[in-house]
């Protein structure tokens, strides 16, 4: 596997926010968002060599129960992901990806292994400013019957938040968090929590990661 990063800290985001989490930073993606916040794992020598055997027996010695697999984007090296996750003991994992790829059958694969573990996937649906709208709609049917994961939209602007506005409806049933960019500041995130009143089944989350200054 390429991987940027092992590192231990709290989880910034989504539903298990705020637990002490293992994290595996994959390095590689498919894609290139303008607010991405991890460009150091989009290309260059920033990655190093190594086994899921190897990845697996570090992290199944930990005490910590949940574990996030992170990039990049690791549907990128999916046959090596799906390895490591069948290693994983007794584990709640999390996978985050930018939902570009079909999660339904690397979560059936994982199934049919006896690991003990928990999967669950935070799921971006890109809005218009990253500059990579892409999404897989077959995600919308499978969160909504497995309840294994939420959707997440990052919003940078008023173009975004419409575009929220028009795909919401499709989500219903669907944990689905909307985190403004960091960088845009309060005032944006004032904007976001106007518009987060005035719906239904959708939730505000700012990265606790970065409001504490940890990784």
């Amino acid at each position: 596997m390429k991987l940027h990063s092992l590192f231990t800290s709290l989880q910034g985001e989504g539903r298990f926010q705020g637990y002490p989490t293992e994290f595996i930073r994959f390095f590689g993606c498919n894609l290139n968002c303008s607010y991405c916040d991890t460009k150091q794992t989009l290309s260059g020598d920033s990655f190093y060599i190594e086994t899921p055997e190897a990845v697996a027996e570090k992290i199944n010695k930990s005490d910590i129960f949940d574990v996030c697999i992170t990039g990049g984007e690791p549907f990128c090296q999916a046959e090596e992901l799906l390895k490591l996750l069948k290693l994983l003991r007794g584990k709640r994992i999390s996978i985050e990806t930018n939902g570009s790829f079909e999660l339904e059958p690397l979560y059936r694969a994982f199934s049919a292994e006896n690991s003990g573990s928990e999967l669950y996937f935070s799921t971006d649906w890109k809005t218009p400013s990253s500059g990579n709208p892409l999404f897989d709609e077959k995600n919308i049917g499978f969160l909504k019957k497995s309840v294994s994961g939420w959707i997440k939209f990052v919003v940078g602007n008023k173009e975004d938040l419409d575009f929220i506005d028009e795909k919401l409806p499709l989500l219903d049933g669907i944990e689905t968090y909307l985190s403004p960019v960091f960088e845009n500041g309060r005032d944006w995130f004032s904007s976001v929590e106007k518009f987060v009143k005035s719906h239904k089944n959708i939730r505000l989350q700012l990265q606790l990661h970065k409001i504490l200054g940890i990784e």
